[in-house]
């Protein structure tokens, strides 16, 4: 076995900033996932939009609705 030791200066030094380069990725994945569902939602609210506007332009044509 090998005893344990103290971390070098050095080593603490890295391991830090490779915890805050994690930490920026991980946020950079999320700010990209916002966005994407962002783009999302607003493609949703589109397409009912567009469907309740299709909806106004049903005309009754005897018994059954026929859409144009």
């Amino acid at each position: 076995m090998m005893p344990l030791t103290a971390a070098a200066p050095s080593d603490q030094r890295t391991r830090v900033m490779s915890v805050e380069t994690l930490r920026r990725q991980a946020l950079a994945r999320l700010q990209r996932r916002l966005r994407v569902v962002d783009e999302l939602i607003r493609s949703l609210e589109n397409y009912e939009r567009v469907k309740v506007n299709r909806r106004a332009e049903c005309t009754s044509i005897t018994r059954s609705r026929k859409c144009s």
